[in-house]
């Protein structure tokens, strides 16, 4: 018999019916899975840095996977801005797995390790509920889908379009500078590249003096003091010495657009992504297939990914405020049962998400980076470097490419070689310049 991905415990219960018309609307052919053959081979999965070993481990390794938050199509809230969709069913996905990873790396950071979900508890922690309604569907939360779709206007996306692993690294990031918790510094690393410079930079925070009165973790709002102890956020905060002024590090949430190939992924990056997906910083990966994006936090040993999958269409859930006391039926922001794709299938357009809680944590996680080796068959996914090189702009003008030319062979020819050094060229995008063959040559010292 098969089962849909939220199961029968996953439907919203209280106001909503229970007829079989509303539980066939929920379903999708891609979520549908027969549930009682899943995951029942002996192999080792790990998920976001836990290893299972299965069959033996399977009620253990479902348990895990059903703690985390999952978030998926819904339909009924409020038109995202005032006349638009109140369904997210068909174009979503992306955003929702976005949410997914966001909420998975706030989760590192507000849950105890030992902490998982379960139906039966009176009263979900505070940092929980915080979480949930920092998601919630609504206008005025955070990371709503109504605030991503919005923000994604700028990105050249409107709403209601799909959006790429790129697009919703950039607007998660956007939208968390106006997050009120303060509880992450995030980054969206480019071109391949972390920079130890740029990252110092974001999660650097200057910690007042003892004269303030006041600690660099007290300074901060009421809710993050729930956060469970790391040394951004102790009685004795990680401390950098420098000349001027003392620092503590602010906890990193860093995403990675990648793409790995053209049209497929190449092999060439199999190992290294089945390895990142097992270390302690990951919070998985967005990706998928075209158009159809999942969020993958773990794989197994046969070369499959551990995913949850956004395409089960169900009722927004109106969440009482955080400080409130009432009840509140989460069920369905928990998945049941996981799916499992090969990595070869997935789409060479991906986002690696880290946390790193610590200075020491993130530097051990660079050192590992380094590591990696190229070979014939294993590629690094991206680099890690101290900082980008220095430019500073002198002369700008615009010319052909046939005149740059004519003035390197004058170079070349009057000093025997031709000098490129500091010199980057940039697309200039003015409707004036007529030919194709223009562009903008900015030379730096």
């Amino acid at each position: 018999m098969a089962f849909a991905y939220g199961y029968f415990n996953n439907i919203p219960r209280g106001d909503m019916e229970r007829d079989t018309s509303m539980v066939l609307a929920c379903l999708t052919y891609e979520n549908m899975v027969l549930r009682e053959e899943m995951w029942r081979n002996k192999e080792t999965v790990t998920v976001l840095g836990q290893k299972f070993k299965l069959p033996v481990e399977r009620e253990k390794f479902l348990h895990f996977v059903r703690s985390k938050i999952w978030c998926t199509y819904r339909k009924g809230f409020s038109p995202i801005g005032g006349t638009g969709p109140t369904s997210d069913t068909g174009w979503g996905c992306m955003l929702r797995c976005g949410q997914m990873m966001l909420a998975q790396a706030l989760s590192v950071l507000s849950l105890t390790e030992d902490w998982q979900w379960s139906p039966s508890l009176d009263k979900q922690p505070a940092p929980y509920r915080r979480i949930l309604t920092q998601l919630s569907d609504i206008r005025t939360s955070c990371y709503s889908i109504h605030q991503i779709a919005q923000m994604g206007v700028p990105e050249g996306k409107e709403v209601g379009q799909w959006f790429g692993p790129n697009t919703i690294a950039q607007v998660l990031r956007k939208l968390s500078q106006f997050d009120q918790e303060h509880v992450l510094a995030f980054h969206v690393a480019m071109d391949n590249t972390v920079s130890i410079e740029d990252i110092e930079k974001v999660c650097s925070q200057p910690i007042k003096s003892p004269a303030s009165g006041q600690s660099a973790c007290s300074s901060r709002t009421n809710s993050t003091s729930e956060l469970r102890q790391s040394s951004s956020c102790s009685t004795t905060p990680h401390v950098v010495h420098s000349e001027k002024i003392n620092t503590f590090w602010k906890p990193l949430f860093l995403i990675i657009p990648l793409r790995l190939g053209l049209s497929d992924i190449n092999p060439v990056y199999f190992k290294h992504l089945k390895e990142i997906l097992q270390w302690e910083e990951s919070v998985g990966v967005i990706g998928g297939k075209p158009n159809h994006a999942y969020y993958f936090v773990g794989c197994s040993c046969n070369d499959s990914l551990v995913y949850l999958d956004p395409h089960t269409t169900q009722l927004y859930i109106k969440f009482p405020d955080v400080d409130s006391k009432d009840l509140f039926d989460d069920a369905t922001y928990h998945c049941d049962c996981p799916g499992r794709m090969l990595v070869s299938q997935l789409d060479p357009s991906l986002a690696l998400g880290f946390v790193c809680s610590t200075r020491q944590q993130f530097e051990s996680f660079c050192n590992r980076i380094k590591t990696f080796k190229k070979s014939p068959t294993s590629l690094p996914l991206f680099e890690v470097v101290n900082a980008f090189p220095k430019c500073n702009l002198k002369e700008s003008q615009v010319v052909t490419l046939k005149s740059h030319n004519r003035q390197k062979k004058k170079q070349v020819k009057s000093e025997g070689k031709f000098q490129e050094d500091d010199v980057c060229i940039a697309l200039d995008s003015d409707e004036s310049l007529n030919s194709d063959e223009d562009f903008e040559i900015l030379d730096f010292d």
